[in-house]
């Protein structure tokens, strides 16, 4: 349970929008201020919010198809072999041309320029700590990958003190790209913002590919699961 918990942090981690906001931040001049503000904001509103999220499964009798026992196994099953199917439909040469197909079908009603800078990026790009930490906390806001994270939690049954390691872990994980180069423009500035707009432009061509990859390794996990509780 713990392994896949993990699993899901990296996938939460590959966040193009955020490793973006973090490229802006560091071509300011004096940028640790609006890096650590940045952080402090995603980060008390990511545990906040994790914590508050677990509560209420925590009362639940119920969380995503499984009981306070254990996972129900059919669920567990189709879960990883839908999971299995999306990762593929996203890492794969074939399966990326399957969605792009099925785009040009059915086209957006509205369209609009996606190659600016977000909303995010245009805050920051003039922000000052207080911005950033305001914008920081409205991007982390739980996403899918935390919440299934939070459901094995739940599920698991752990100690409260064992449940708050867990998230403390997954946050650490999932704000990586945010902490390596808050250490890293500490120790060697220029060259931590050039590596950091290299991975930028990396991760948007190839982000969709590593969540495909992370997806699928979960959709595995999730199939060894429902079929070990089935078995047992």
């Amino acid at each position: 349970m713990t392994g896949r918990i993990i699993l899901l942090a990296f996938a939460a981690a590959i966040f193009p929008t955020l490793i973006a906001c973090v490229a802006v931040m560091i071509s300011r001049p004096e940028p640790r201020g609006l890096l650590l503000a940045f952080y402090l904001g995603g980060l008390i509103v990511s545990v906040g919010t994790g914590i508050a999220v677990l509560a209420t499964f925590n009362d639940a009798s119920s969380v995503a198809g499984s009981t306070k026992s254990g996972p129900a196994p059919g669920v567990s099953i189709v879960a990883g072999v839908l999971s299995i199917a999306l990762g593929w439909l996203a890492s794969a040469r074939r399966g990326r041309a399957v969605l792009d197909r099925w785009q040009s079908r059915h086209p957006p009603r509205r369209t609009r320029d996606r190659s600016g800078p977000s909303w995010a990026e245009r805050h920051l790009s003039g922000a000052n700590a207080g911005v950033a930490f305001v914008v920081g906390a409205a991007i982390n806001l739980p996403g899918p990958f935390y919440l299934l994270a939070l459901g094995d939690i739940a599920k698991a049954q752990y100690g409260t003190a064992t449940q708050l390691a867990l998230i403390l872990m997954f946050n650490a994980i999932m704000f990586a790209l945010v902490e390596v180069p808050l250490v890293g423009y500490l120790i060697r500035p220029q060259r931590t913002a050039e590596l950091i707009g290299r991975f930028a432009v990396w991760l948007n061509t190839n982000a969709l590919r590593v969540i495909g990859w992370l997806v699928m390794a979960v959709g595995v996990g999730l199939i060894v699961q429902g079929v070990s509780a089935a078995a047992s």
